[in-house]
């Protein structure tokens, strides 16, 4: 199984890599619900290969995130290496599990994971609702409870990343929330995991040689472009109406890409 590239991709990679790439950098999350359908349904790439340049984009959104949240102080280090470490582990499973499905299959399990994930979607708005009240509270200390409860977490984080190519934020997301971390630190303590995720599964993928570079080079060099004019954009959005659009069509696409994966 191999990707032949063409010229004729380096436009369309360089524009889709752009779109995704505003969209992450104004709206959060790591493009890798919508890398791997586009890759997969417009350039008819195989699904492990693109799950793995979608990774390899998802990079460079996660460490500038991990740094801006760093300095503003929302990043439990920690925490955050717990859940790591379990992710490791879970992304290179997810990438060597990947070896043993068809294309075919990964994508029809790739549309049902993407539906699914809408349902924790749903109580987003009740958590950010809570994110000023919760701003100030103290992070809890890390026995070694909850070290083993963020390596499980982790380990299905990884595995989601490296079996779809996703960032695997929700049981991230869920895992924070549940030892009791406040919303901020939820945020910034999760992209700093999610970046474990990426590079581990990316690093699984390429031992594997599931993998082309240019396709990833000319993905990544549209998705900086766009990560980079994404903030100059979100601030000329004012926030009550981001709220209340976002949400609703942040779902809409996602549950569409599925199905259309499935079909």
């Amino acid at each position: 199984m191999s990707v032949e590239f063409t010229a004729s991709w380096i436009l369309p990679l360089l524009l889709l890599g752009f779109a995704v790439g505003l969209m992450v950098a104004m709206f959060g999350g790591g493009g890798g619900f919508f890398y791997v359908p586009a890759l997969t349904l417009l350039f008819h790439v195989p699904t492990q290969f693109a799950v793995a340049t979608s990774l390899a984009s998802i990079i460079p959104t996660t460490i500038s995130g991990s740094v801006s949240h760093y300095r503003r102080g929302n990043l439990n280090i920690p925490v955050g290496i717990a859940f790591g470490t379990g992710g490791i582990i879970g992304a290179l499973i997810g990438a060597y599990v990947s070896t043993l499905i068809s294309a075919a299959f990964l994508e029809k399990l790739f549309g049902v994971f993407m539906i699914i994930l809408t349902i924790p979607m749903l109580f987003s708005t009740r958590r950010r609702g809570r994110s000023d009240a919760n701003t100030e509270e103290a992070s809890p200390s890390l026995t070694w409870a909850s070290k083993a409860m963020s390596a499980v977490f982790g380990i299905l984080s990884g595995a989601m990343a490296g079996l779809f190519g996703v960032s695997g934020t929700p049981p991230v997301i869920a895992g924070l929330y549940i030892m009791g971390l406040p919303a901020t630190m939820v945020v910034g303590t999760s992209v700093f995991v999610l970046l474990f995720n990426a590079i581990s599964g990316l690093f699984g993928h390429l031992a594997l040689g599931q993998i082309n570079l240019m396709l990833t080079l000319f993905l990544a060099l549209g998705a900086a472009a766009g990560a980079f004019l994404g903030p100059r954009f979100l601030g000329r959005i004012k926030t009550p109406t981001l709220e209340k659009v976002y949400g609703p069509l942040f779902m809409v696409m996602v549950i569409t890409l599925g199905v259309v994966m499935i079909l």
